[in-house]
């Protein structure tokens, strides 16, 4: 006769394996915190603003140390990020070419930094020879050497804090030739960084918990990145100047930016469960950086004060009075745009003057105004080019700007009134004048306008010489000033848009 093992046996061998997995306590996720900011243009110094409709010190770099020394403290299992654009906005990242900003940066010791769009304004081959003395990794999944094949900085790196191992990929905004001059990238070859990442994601996530995007794409761009790799735990971003006081969330991924100049630091907790590889919890913050409450980094600070003694004594001489804040606009007319675009067609002798809006870069308040000043207002030193375009071109571009409504150009000699979106026509004047079809006129514009003509006029300018002026904006918009001495600028409704 066989021995059976009756079945409440069976049924009670079962029941006790199953109880006694399920006393197995599962391991408590694992914290991780990430400190992160973005779009630093080189704000050096504190300024003031406005947060809470109170007026404020914020900022600095050595002020910015000090907090972020604060959190690293607290949060010892902490990655910091910097999401791009540290180069341009004042004078010492100008004259140094960003030198000046890997010397603070290499203090601040950031764990991954991506490059932005400005990192590039004086060109690839300098931009090589900065990061060449940058002792913190510099990530760039999507910008390639056309040669060679191969990105020009490493693509990615992978962490591990307190047990928690965590892939970064870092990107830059496709359309990077968008926003540089022409020159600016040679041999070089960006891509769309989504089908990139996703190629990465496909290497990573099995030795990776996480997997966090270090972008400089925009709000926008990295809401397309999240639905094109819905994978991503984690989008940490710059390049709008966006202030996200809390995560955006698209696709389950949240999105992370910081505002901008070192405004404020963020700071963004998760709880990462290291058995399924997510993150199961999160809160995220915009913390001020509040410079009157904190004490400056000595290091910083006395590496600061000696760059910015080597400029000091010329960029602080006085150069006349302004009477009106100047105003900046990006939308329409300004009175800075339209004083510096009469200012150009005064001393160039032409008949129409086109500034791009974004290339004026700083409201500038009434009083004594400075080199600095002017240094702040127009950081790229664009050189002045001429050409000349006929009146149906003419109307060609202004129904363009009108109809796209995107960083719309500042003008002078030139007047219209047009309605928006369609980019219909109302009236078009030169010098008092209706604008003949057949005339020609002469242009005057920066070299950013003309390496983007598609951008702010819908046409290339391929068909016609492009002369130099020898004029930097910064230059001519100086001496425009130093001989009026006192400036008072309106806006007089050059620019006229109606829905």
């Amino acid at each position: 006769m066989q021995n059976r093992t009756p079945l409440y046996a069976i049924l009670l061998l079962i029941v006790s394996a199953f109880l006694w997995q399920s006393c197995q306590k599962a391991p408590e996720p694992l914290p991780v915190t990430v400190l992160h900011w973005n779009d630093f243009h080189a704000q050096n110094q504190p300024f003031e603003t406005y947060i809470d409709s109170q007026r404020v010190r914020v900022g600095g770099a050595a002020y910015l140390a000090t907090l972020l020394d604060s959190l690293r403290l607290h949060y010892p299992r902490s990655l910091t990020f910097h999401a791009g654009d540290e180069f341009t906005g004042t004078p010492i990242s100008a004259i140094t070419k960003g030198q000046s900003q890997i010397e603070i940066l290499n203090y601040l010791k950031p764990d991954a930094y991506t490059p932005g769009n400005h990192e590039f304004d004086h060109g690839w081959i300098s931009l090589k020879e900065r990061y060449s003395g940058a002792n913190f990794p510099v990530l760039c999944c999507n910008v390639f050497d056309s040669l060679t094949g191969q990105t020009i900085t490493e693509p990615a790196m992978i962490f591990e804090r307190a047990g928690v191992k965590i892939g970064v990929i870092g990107s830059t905004i496709q359309y990077l030739s968008s926003y540089v001059l022409s020159d600016a990238l040679p041999g070089l070859r960006i891509e769309d960084p989504a089908p990139i990442i996703n190629k990465w994601l496909d290497e990573v996530e099995e030795i990776t918990d996480i997997q966090i995007a270090l972008t400089h794409h925009g709000v926008n761009l990295d809401k397309h990145l999240a639905e094109s790799c819905p994978r991503l735990d984690l989008i940490v971003g710059g390049h709008k100047h966006a202030r996200l006081f809390e995560p955006l969330v698209e696709s389950g991924v949240p999105i992370l930016q910081a505002g901008a100049k070192g405004q404020y630091l963020g700071l963004f907790r998760a709880e990462v469960d290291t058995v399924n590889d997510r993150i199961v919890a999160y809160t995220g913050q915009l913390i001020p950086v509040y410079s009157d409450s904190l004490q400056p980094r000595e290091d910083i600070a006395v590496l600061i004060e000696e760059q910015e003694s080597q400029v000091a004594e010329g960029l602080d001489r006085p150069i006349g009075v302004l009477l009106d804040p100047w105003e900046r606009n990006w939308d329409g007319e300004s009175n800075v745009g339209s004083w510096t675009a009469d200012a150009i067609t005064r001393i160039t002798g032409k008949d129409i003057a086109f500034i791009n809006s974004g290339g004026l870069r700083k409201n500038v308040p009434e009083g004594t105004v400075t080199e600095r000043d002017m240094w702040e207002l127009h950081p790229f030193g664009n050189r002045l080019m001429t050409f000349n375009m006929s009146g149906l071109e003419l109307k060609r571009a202004v129904s363009h700007q009108a109809r796209e409504m995107r960083d719309i150009n500042q003008i002078s000699g030139l007047r219209y009134r047009a309605r928006k979106n369609s980019g219909e026509l109302l009236e078009i004047t030169v010098g008092g004048m209706r604008v003949e079809s057949e005339k020609m006129y002469t242009v005057v514009a920066n070299e950013y306008i003309t390496s983007h003509p598609q951008k702010y006029f819908g046409f290339e300018l391929v068909d016609r010489p492009i002369t130099d002026t020898g004029w930097l904006d910064r230059d001519l918009a100086m001496k425009a000033f130093l001989m009026e001495g006192r400036v008072s600028s309106q806006t007089d409704g050059r620019i006229v848009l109606v829905d």
